[in-house]
């Protein structure tokens, strides 16, 4: 248990009082007969700390990415379990676990965004087969970064990443494939950005006081030009008690291709450059789940 390293007991090695869930789940044993579950659903897994002893309550328990985790113990030491063993039990577990989000409502969303697409050709009022989708993708790098996008952001509700693909789509997603166009996207709570991202802003030859006089402003968006460097763009989102700032940089070659060749507004600049991040980290999250080698 202390390197991640994990060894599989066959099922006749099962300690008695333990009834194992009908879902797929993860099991870990533990000193003092306890033992860590975590149990497969749609809501990132469930994972509770028991004890082989009957009449003991389990405890819920939540497991972070590059986290200790310590399990209290009645008249006993805590047990701490390193951080790259709770990363490997993550990863069993996800690796179990359907992605989140259900086909039928993401495809009929994705069609109001893509109509022209080959894969609704030839069908009027329905969806395609399923499993002719999923072959689709397989083929279709940007067909399945619109479609798991698009499912993530429903099972959370989050309608807003819709008007931000729709503006990705615009942009054209090959366009941030071009190694010429560079692209970087910060978010911050506070007015000032905190230290790592002023760093890097100031890497990208942005002072501190340009960035200070820049939070400064109210307006949204505002657009700070460097002859050298190219463009930093602010915009606040979210209402007066939960608002946040997103913070921008294009270089000269990628605000000139969206700005003068595509004719898009800043506000759609924004939605495209935010839409690019929120695929590249819905396909690493997607990387996580059963099935993504399929």
């Amino acid at each position: 248990m202390s390197n991640g390293t994990f060894a599989e007991l066959p099922p006749e090695n099962m300690p008695d009082n333990i009834n194992l869930p009908d879902e797929p789940s993860v099991m870990l044993l533990l000193p003092h007969n306890k033992y860590l579950l975590g149990t497969a659903d749609r809501n990132n897994g469930k994972w509770i700390y028991a004890s082989v002893k009957p009449g003991l309550a389990s405890k819920d328990v939540f497991l972070y990415d590059n986290e200790v985790l310590s399990l209290l113990n009645d008249g006993a030491s805590p047990t701490v379990i390193p951080a790259g063993t709770v990363n490997a039990l993550k990863r069993e577990l996800f690796s179990l676990t359907e992605p989140p989000g259900r086909y039928e409502p993401t495809v009929l969303m994705l069609r109001t965004l893509i109509p022209k697409h080959e894969i609704f050709s030839g069908i009027y009022n329905k969806i395609p087969d399923e499993k002719k989708f999923n072959r689709a993708m397989k083929n279709d790098l940007f067909l399945s970064k619109l479609y798991w996008t698009l499912r993530f952001a429903l099972s959370r509700n989050e309608l807003e990443t819709v008007r931000r693909l729709a503006a990705w789509i615009k942009a054209d997603p090959k366009t941030f494939e071009n190694p010429k166009y560079k692209m970087k996207i910060w978010f911050s709570l506070l007015e000032v950005p905190d230290k790592k991202i002023m760093d890097d802003l100031e890497k990208l030859s942005f002072s501190k006081l340009e960035i200070q006089r820049m939070s400064e402003q109210h307006l949204s968006p505002l657009v700070l030009y460097n002859p050298i460097s190219g463009r930093l763009v602010l915009a606040r989102f979210g209402k007066v008690n939960t608002m946040f700032l997103t913070w921008i940089y294009l270089n000269h070659e990628l605000y000139y291709e969206l700005a003068e060749n595509k004719k898009m507004s800043m506000t759609d600049i924004i939605h495209a450059v935010w839409g690019e991040y929120e695929t590249q980290q819905t396909m690493e999250e997607r990387s996580k789940y059963r099935g993504a080698d399929d």
